[in-house]
């Protein structure tokens, strides 16, 4: 079955909430500014145009946020910390620019001296132009290269190239000010910033900071229409918004993907969420090569192996809760960071959960790519019956990349140390073997077993068949959506039954959940 076209606006949800996770900014802050952009827009009566760039920015404007995250993180330490402190103040205010980074430098050398943090923060300010230029640079540039990927135009890429820049001329990388800062830019970074001072300040001083800023941070005019109209405006924006709200808002004609465009949109955020460190450059490509390989290898439909393949490229979004500074210490994490690392896989299923139609299909194998069969994984401590054929070939090729790949706290595994250590999993319950010898197979170690046999000696329509069944259709509605006559649909099932060694619905499904065969 070929995949339906997608709202593009699903996708920069998807890519908003990352960002917000990225950046340490509060519940759908990324969807509330845009709203609030949005009723601002409508408040000073901007066209089509203008709105529609604006409804891009807000969603947009932190997805260059991980390059040179690394760098970041080497030299000021927690960066989401760093980046959250940031958002509540006058970043043209340079007394309270230099305290956060003073904080920063203290937290990172925590237990140093007096002596040795004194010089530690002597050297890092002296140094943080040098740092902090190229990697905001780098952040504007990532994020137009995405847009375009996901084929957005030229006007909205130019806009993604001045997130950081403001009206004075105060802002990085390039110092523009005034008019020379494009209009989306100058509305999104005062709606952004009254959603985070608001969520920080409460309204009251919230509107007393944006008066201060006026002129400075702030367009005058804009920041005055807004306090002109400032408790209609952020109404209601203290909760959660949902997709359908934001969906609502995106000026016509809406931005569709088709299956290809998708797979291109996929493979925008696999790159985003890897660029963060050094060794995650291309795992989630190379887990998604080596997943839909074997899935084909055994024998599972069409679109299985498309949403394994989708999966695999966005299965570590939820990392980006976690601090890189975290991931790049060649120390053992600690128990409330072990804690933080185990909830990526949901904090990745929330990223997708906008992605209706097929994209359920997706978040749902992000959701279960670190769990086991015998419930030693996490976050859920899913067991076999939980686990579909799907969700077992991503579990065991993401495992098996990650292996032999090296790790601050471990060198690369070879490649038969990696197979090894799968098949260890294997003995000890926690990996599917069909699955795991899928993946070896197809990263070139040679088989323990024939994986060229379909996934339990069934073919993909017999795979499809019994899904229907365990979920209880009768043949009347499996011949509907197979599209063919309800006899033929008949004679498949008593088919199946007598291939499987089973005479009822429930032997069926029982059998489909034992294989992990149900989605």
């Amino acid at each position: 079955m070929p995949a339906t076209a997608v709202r593009r606006a699903d996708f920069l949800m998807a890519l908003a909430y990352a960002t917000d996770l990225a950046t340490g900014h509060s519940r759908d802050f990324a969807l509330r500014s845009c709203v609030l952009a949005m009723r601002f827009a409508d408040v000073a009566g901007l066209d089509q145009e203008a709105r529609r760039s604006i409804f891009h920015q807000a969603l947009l404007r932190y997805i260059g946020c991980n390059a040179d995250t690394h760098l970041l993180a080497d030299a000021w330490g927690d960066e989401i910390t760093l980046r959250r402190e940031l958002h509540h103040i006058d970043m043209g205010n340079r007394a309270e620019f230099v305290e956060v980074f003073v904080r920063a430098i203290t937290r990172k050398f925590a237990g140093a001296s007096a002596e040795e943090l004194a010089k530690e923060v002597e050297r890092g300010l002296a140094h943080g132009p040098q740092v902090n230029v190229p990697i905001l640079s780098g952040h504007c540039e990532v994020a137009q290269r995405i847009a375009e990927r996901i084929g957005l135009p030229e006007q909205i890429r130019e806009n993604l190239g001045q997130i950081y820049e403001r009206w004075d001329g105060k802002g990085l990388p390039r110092g523009l000010s005034g008019n020379a800062v494009k209009f989306p830019v100058r509305l999104v970074t005062l709606a952004q910033e009254v959603i985070a001072l608001n969520d920080h300040r409460g309204f009251a001083t919230m509107k007393e900071m944006i008066a201060k800023r006026a002129g400075g941070g702030y367009e005058a005019e804009l920041a005055n229409l807004f306090l002109k109209h400032a408790e209609a405006l952020v109404a209601g924006l203290d909760g959660p918004v949902d997709r359908e709200t934001i969906l609502a808002l995106e000026p016509e004609p809406h931005g569709m993907l088709s299956e290809e465009e998708a797979e291109e949109a996929y493979l925008a955020i696999a790159d985003m969420i890897d660029m963060r460190m050094p060794f995650t450059f291309g795992h989630s490509r190379a887990v998604a090569e080596i997943a839909a390989a074997a899935a084909k290898q055994l024998g599972l439909p069409p679109a299985d192996i498309r949403y394994i393949r989708w999966a695999a490229y966005t299965h570590d979004i939820g990392e980006l809760a976690v601090p890189v500074s975290t991931w790049m210490r060649a120390g053992a994490l600690t128990e409330r960071e072990t804690d933080a690392a185990h909830l990526h896989p949901y904090h990745g299923e929330r990223a997708l959960a906008s992605l209706g139609g097929e994209g359920k299909a997706v978040a749902a194998l992000v959701l279960r790519h670190h769990e086991r069969l015998d419930g030693s994984g996490y976050h859920r401590y899913a067991r076999a019956n939980d686990l579909s054929a799907a969700a077992r070939v991503l579990a065991a090729a993401e495992a098996f990349q990650t292996a032999r790949e090296p790790r601050p706290y471990r060198p690369a595994s070879s490649d038969s140390a990696a197979a090894a250590k799968l098949r260890s999993a294997v003995r000890d319950g926690k990996l599917c073997p069909e699955a795991v010898e899928a993946v070896l197979a197809c990263a070139g170690q040679p088989a323990r077993r024939d994986v060229t046999e379909r996934l339990a000696g069934l073919t993909p329509r017999e795979i499809q068949v019994l899904r229907l069944i365990a979920a209880g259709r009768t043949a009347k509605e499996a011949a509907r959506e197979l599209d063919i006559a309800p006899k033929t649909a008949d004679n498949h099932i008593q088919s199946l039954y007598s291939k499987i060694g089973v005479s009822t619905r429930a032997g069926a499904a029982l059998y489909a959940l034992e294989r992990g065969l149900v989605q």
